[in-house]
């Protein structure tokens, strides 16, 4: 009968948490559950500082390392076979491990964690070695190893493994409240709501067109982002909004410079709302200071004074090579490169203010009836669910 094989789990922050440390846990238990259905592995366990997961001998490697690694809160996961509490054990299941990997050099390293075992995390490595160096003919080293064979002991636990790899960090999603995040189907919001839910912020998305006046190209590639994004909170709700009869209203009567200025106040207005619906505590947007022209000091400072909520900026200081990267590792950039017909090109000024004042602001907005603008954007908005997996 096959062996079988374990993940155990690390997460790093977590530990890091004072007496409501087992909400973090059980949260992280919970995601993990979730994000390993459909893949052959059975329910996560709580250890003291780790968690164990079980899985079938046949179950696709490749795919759990791939939904492991996505979860937030998840420091690094290790795969490997169960031992017993004794040292015989620990040495043929560690040669088990190792002999039909390809090494020139090694270290074995043991943790213990809550056991009455005899011998300490040292001796267990000089002994298994020396088992290892006798059977494989390779050479030691401890400082930079071409493989590394993990021994770690939990209470009467015992799991060698020398498959390892990172996870995602952060904290899991869930732990941190909810948010509303503005999300277009460019390459900066996406990467913005996924730092959000790295800190555990379960996500909100409102998405805003302007059709019939564009295409739905936006309303699509913003559908792919969020699918795409759904994978790290496995559960995500996305408003998609009509901006349009607002911009009409706005191009009507107000300065050309403020348009864009007040495009988004009234978009942070409605996100506002919808996160009031959805008891959420803040709003995200990409914004990266001055790489654009709403995104001056001035121009921040202005649309932030039309929200009702904080408004939380994760790119703030980014520069658009490092969102790049970040798009590119939570995999939303290529869908975020293609083109398409955004919200806010509709009726764009040619010269648009970079640093526009509350007062004109204000009083370019006496002719719009706001509340009536916002109210029938919110309840003419169409709601979208995702799930994964």
């Amino acid at each position: 009968m096959p062996v079988r094989p374990f993940a155990m789990v690390h997460y790093h922050e977590i530990g890091l948490k004072g007496r409501n440390r087992s909400t973090f846990e059980n949260r992280l238990v919970r995601n993990l559950a979730t994000a390993l259905s459909g893949t052959g592995a059975g329910d996560p366990r709580k250890l003291p500082g780790r968690v164990i997961v079980p899985f079938e001998p046949d179950a696709d490697r490749a795919l759990l390392r791939e939904r492991l690694a996505a979860v937030f809160g998840v420091a690094n996961v290790g795969l490997g076979v169960r031992g017993k509490l004794d040292l015989d054990s620990m040495c043929r299941v560690a040669w088990d491990t190792v002999r039909e990997r390809d090494f020139t050099t090694f270290a074995v390293r043991a943790r213990k964690a809550h056991s009455a075992f005899a011998l300490s995390a040292r001796e267990i490595n000089e002994k298994v070695g020396a088992h290892l160096l006798e059977r494989s003919g390779k050479r030691v080293n401890l400082s930079e190893p071409d493989l590394t064979c993990y021994i770690e002991i939990v209470g009467e636990l015992v799991i060698v493994y020398a498959e390892r790899f990172r996870g995602a960090g952060g904290l899991p999603v869930g732990s941190s409240g909810k948010v509303v995040s503005l999300v277009s189907s460019g390459i900066d919001s996406p990467v913005a709501a996924a730092r959000m839910m790295r800190r555990g912020s379960r996500v909100v998305f409102v998405h805003f067109h302007s059709q019939p006046f564009t295409d739905g190209s936006s309303v699509r590639q913003a559908s792919e982002i969020v699918e795409l994004l759904t994978r790290y909170q496995y559960a995500s709700t996305m408003y998609v909004v009509a901006l349009a009869p607002s911009q009409q209203l706005v191009a009507a009567t107000a300065p050309e410079s403020l348009r864009t200025v007040l495009y988004r106040r009234m978009m942070i207005r409605i996100a506002s709302n919808i996160a009031e619906r959805e008891s959420a505590g803040a709003l995200v947007t990409g914004d990266s200071l001055g790489q654009v022209a709403s995104q001056t000091l001035e121009n921040l400072a202005v649309v932030e004074e039309a929200a009702t909520i904080p408004v939380l900026r994760p790119l703030i200081g980014r520069d658009k090579e490092e969102i790049v990267s970040e798009a590119k590792a939570i995999g939303t950039f290529e869908v975020s490169s293609a083109p398409c017909q955004e919200a806010c090109v509709l009726f764009e000024p040619k010269r648009p203010a970079t640093k526009a004042r509350i007062d004109q602001v204000r009083a370019a907005e006496t002719s719009l009836e706001t509340s009536a603008l916002v109210a029938g954007a919110v309840e003419g908005s169409d709601v979208r669910t995702f799930r994964f997996p």
